[in-house]
């Protein structure tokens, strides 16, 4: 999944987007609580988790030609 995002969105409106884009069969799964963001050399990635901290999917930002962040989110 993609999508792109103002390159100075808050972390919430971020978490908003990825939620938004997911696939329905997993997002009953995901835990605000367990997920978390972190700051890479290349910007910023974020790591989406169930209840017990399994992953789910990984999702990373890059910067594209209009000034924003592309977003790509990959399941596991």
């Amino acid at each position: 999944m993609h999508f792109t995002a103002d390159i100075n969105a808050r972390e919430d409106q971020l978490w908003d987007l990825i939620l938004n884009h997911l696939d329905p069969s997993v997002l009953k799964d995901v835990s605000s609580a367990t997920s978390s963001f972190f700051r890479t050399a290349d910007g910023l990635e974020c790591s989406v988790r169930k209840k017990n901290g399994e992953l789910i999917a990984q999702c990373y930002s890059e910067s594209d030609r209009n000034g924003k962040r592309r977003w790509s989110c990959e399941l596991i």
